[in-house]
C-alpha cells in the first residue's frame, strides 16, 4: 500500500484507514460518526476516496500523473455510486429514527408545577416560570448511556427540536435529579437523540411565531431562551448549540430578530453569522450580549431575580 496514498487520504479527510487498502476492493473506515470510504483501482495506481457526511471526494494517482479518460470516468461513477448509496442509507436510517423519536416524544409527560423540570428551571433562573411552552416535556425515568452501558435512570427535561417546516427531527434531553439539579453523570448532561432529518435551520420552537410587531428572539441554549423571554417580554426560541444558532431559520412572519448571544467566543461568532444572514434577508436585527464575559442571559436573569428576592426579604424584615 502506497505511503503517498495514505498521506493523501489523511490530508483530505483528516483520517486514513488502519487496515491495508487492497487493489480492487471498496473499503469503509472512520466509524459510524465519521463514515469515510476509499476505492483503490485494480491497477493499484489510481484511487478515489471521500466522506459520506459532507459529500466531498478526491482522486489520487501514483506519482501525481494525470488521470486517463477511462480512469476519470471510473472515478466519477464511483463517486456517483457512493453518493446514491449514502442517500439511500440515510433515508432508511431517518425512517427508522422517525418512528423511535415519535414514540419517545409521545411517552413524555406534560409539565406540572413541582416536577423536576420546573424545579430545575426555578433553580437555574431564580424564579418560577409558569406556564411553560408545550415544546418542553418531562420524562420521570430516562436511561443514561455511557461507553455503551446504561449507568442509571434519571428524571429528564426533554425538548422537541423541529425543522423550519415544524417537523420533529430530534429530541434534546437534560438529565436531572428529583429535586431539580443536573444529574451527576460521567458524560454530558445534555444530549440529542438520533435525528430523523436534516438539522439545518432547526431549533427548539418554544414560541413558534413572532409577536404582533413581527419580533422574535433566539438564544443558543434552552435555559437562556427562557431567560430572554422572561426578561425581554418577547417570544424566544432556542437553537440548542452555537453552530445551530448560526444556521437557525426564523419564522416567515419575522420582521425584526433579536439575538440573545452568550458572551464567549463561540456565542459571539455564531451571533455574527446569524445577524449577517438575517440582514441579507431584509430583517432588522438587534444583538444583545451580557456585559460580563463568560456569562449568558440565564446568568443575568438569575442574578436579577435572586437580588430582587433578597431585597424584598430585607425590606420586609426592616418593617
Amino acid at each position: 500500500m502506497s505511503r503517498h496514498l495514505i498521506d493523501a487520504i489523511s490530508a483530505a479527510l483528516g483520517q486514513a484507514p488502519e487496515r491495508e487498502i487492497i487493489p480492487g476492493e471498496f473499503l469503509r473506515f472512520g466509524g459510524r460518526n465519521k463514515p469515510l470510504w476509499v476505492k483503490l483501482f485494480a491497477d493499484g495506481r489510481t484511487a478515489v476516496f471521500g466522506s459520506w457526511i459532507d459529500g466531498t471526494s478526491a482522486t489520487w494517482t501514483e506519482g501525481g500523473k494525470a488521470l486517463s479518460h477511462a480512469d476519470r470516468a471510473a472515478a466519477a461513477e464511483m463517486v456517483r455510486t457512493q453518493r446514491l448509496r449514502r442517500e439511500t442509507e440515510q433515508r432508511e436510517t431517518w425512517a427508522k429514527n422517525s418512528a423511535d423519536i415519535a414514540v419517545q416524544w409521545s411517552r413524555a409527560h406534560a409539565l406540572q408545577p413541582g416536577d423536576p423540570v420546573t424545579l430545575y428551571l426555578k433553580r437555574r433562573l431564580g424564579a418560577v416560570l409558569w406556564p411553560l411552552p408545550a415544546a418542553l416535556r418531562y420524562v420521570p425515568s430516562l436511561p443514561y448511556w455511557h461507553d455503551g452501558a446504561e449507568i442509571g435512570r434519571f428524571p429528564a427535561m426533554v425538548a422537541a427540536i423541529t425543522n423550519p417546516a415544524g417537523e420533529l427531527v430530534s429530541i434534546h434531553r437534560t438529565w436531572l435529579t428529583r429535586d431539580g439539579r443536573k444529574a451527576d453523570v460521567p458524560g454530558p448532561v445534555k444530549k440529542l437523540t438520533r435525528t430523523c432529518g436534516p438539522l439545518a435551520g432547526a431549533g427548539i420552537a418554544l414560541w413558534n411565531s413572532p409577536d404582533e410587531r413581527g419580533v422574535i428572539g433566539v438564544a443558543e441554549g434552552l435555559e437562556t431562551a427562557l431567560a430572554a423571554h422572561h426578561g425581554g417580554r418577547m417570544p424566544v426560541c432556542a437553537a440548542y448549540s452555537a453552530g445551530a444558532l448560526a444556521a437557525w431559520q426564523w419564522p416567515a412572519a419575522t420582521r425584526h430578530l433579536v439575538i440573545w448571544a452568550d458572551h464567549d467566543e463561540a456565542g459571539t461568532d455564531s451571533a455574527k453569522k446569524l445577524r449577517s444572514r438575517a440582514h441579507a434577508a431584509g430583517l432588522t436585527v438587534t444583538t444583545k450580549t451580557p456585559s460580563e464575559p463568560g456569562t449568558d442571559w440565564a446568568d443575568v436573569v438569575f442574578a436579577r431575580n435572586t437580588a430582587a428576592t433578597v431585597g424584598a426579604e430585607e425590606e420586609g424584615g426592616s418593617k
